[in-house]
């Protein structure tokens, strides 16, 4: 048996390393243990997964003991992300018995892959353990296995995007806190699986229309070299955020859309909140709620969060971040505070976090804090 290992074989390893490697430090990681221990999981997934092609690549499969290795991880990818995510968007996420409902699939896709393994090992024919795999049915049950694969990826897409949504709605309406991360980058991690399960299907499509395919080894090799780089951006961007603590989603309470698309606002309502922020300055609290709010003007929060999106036009969050930016603005063109850093100005006018400071500051205004001080200075 000869083994002859190519840059796809390289590529293919270099995502397996860097997908242990990752997953072993966020096991370790004693911050947000669920979390980093569910992304520790979907890498080590992947990982098991991309193992699949290197057996094929590089001949294994020809060798008694591996070929029918025991590999049904397919299915346990999808719920395993899109847990991940629920467990950043919620701190009061628990893994528990009602999310194994979800690994089923999985649990009798791996017990099948067992029982043709352990079936043939002893046998050391490799026609007769084909035979046997025949027997059990197995190119069928794993045709069957990578379309319930798929389908189990479109099904955790649309709820996981859905739900994400949800989030940043709820935080755009509830929370001017700025060091509450609004996970941008995890829409990317739904772009990607969504291309992944494109490139899935592609391969299925063709596989059963042409089985002898001449492009069929290519369409393979695009896409584990995908999930190589899949491995790679999931591990980069979740231990960045390894110590980010997740969120609990205080008061979500549903918004009256008929009160929202009204011009009838309570005056009231209107007056109070202008004085609050205009005279008490309430933005300058760096971790202010709409519900804190509300409570502090003695108002129903519905009422005043229809209030700010109907009549200002705005999100809460954005309100409050608007007025902050116009207090920074002041203070960086007033020489009572030149002593001052743009950060420590930034950090006086209610920003708690640099980086959302520079990005809200330069899309509020169209300059970085420097250019506007020369422009207005």
């Amino acid at each position: 048996m000869q083994t002859q290992f190519s840059l796809f074989d390289l590529l293919v390893l270099i995502g397996i390393t860097q997908g242990v490697v990752t997953a072993v430090l966020l096991l370790r990681n004693k911050e947000n243990k669920s979390s980093n221990r569910l992304l520790g999981l979907v890498l080590l997934g992947f990982c098991f997964l991309s193992t699949k092609i290197l057996i094929w690549s590089l001949n294994l499969w020809n060798t008694s003991w591996i070929r029918f290795f025991p590999n049904g991880i397919e299915l346990a990818l999808a719920p395993l992300v899109y847990f991940y995510v629920k467990s950043l968007l919620d701190k009061l996420f628990r893994f528990g018995w009602k999310q194994w409902v979800h690994f089923i699939p999985f649990l009798i896709s791996q017990t099948y892959a067992f029982l043709v393994y352990f079936s043939v090992i002893s046998v050391r024919s490799i026609e007769r353990k084909d035979a046997i795999a025949d027997s059990l049915r197995f190119d069928q049950v794993k045709n069957t296995e990578d379309y319930l694969a798929l389908l189990s990826l479109i099904i955790y897409i649309i709820v996981g995007f859905v739900e994400l949504n949800a989030y940043r709605k709820w935080l755009k309406i509830s929370v001017s806190d700025n060091t509450v991360p609004e996970y941008n980058w995890l829409r990317n991690i739904f772009l990607l699986s969504a291309t992944l399960g494109v490139l899935l299907f592609v391969n299925l499509f063709f596989n059963n229309i042409a089985p002898d395919d001449p492009y069929r080894s290519l369409r393979l090799q695009v896409y584990f070299v995908f999930i190589s780089f899949l491995i790679y951006y999931l591990g980069f961007m979740g231990y960045q955020q390894r110590n980010v603590s997740s969120v609990l989603p205080i008061a979500r309470e549903p918004q009256n859309e008929e009160n929202e698309t009204s011009s009838n606002y309570d005056p009231l309502i209107i007056d109070l909140l202008e004085k609050a922020l205009t005279q008490d300055k309430v933005f300058l609290n760096p971790t202010l709620s709409i519900q804190e709010l509300a409570k502090s003007l003695v108002v129903n929060q519905r009422e005043l969060s229809n209030v700010i999106n109907g009549h200002f036009q705005k999100p809460f969050r954005d309100l409050i971040n608007s007025y902050r930016v116009e207090e920074t603005k002041k203070k960086l063109l007033d020489s009572k505070f030149s002593h001052l850093s743009v950060l420590g100005i930034a950090l006086e006018a209610g920003f708690n976090s640099e980086a959302s400071f520079y990005r809200i500051f330069k899309k509020n205004t169209g300059l970085s804090p420097k250019e506007y001080m020369v422009e207005n200075g």
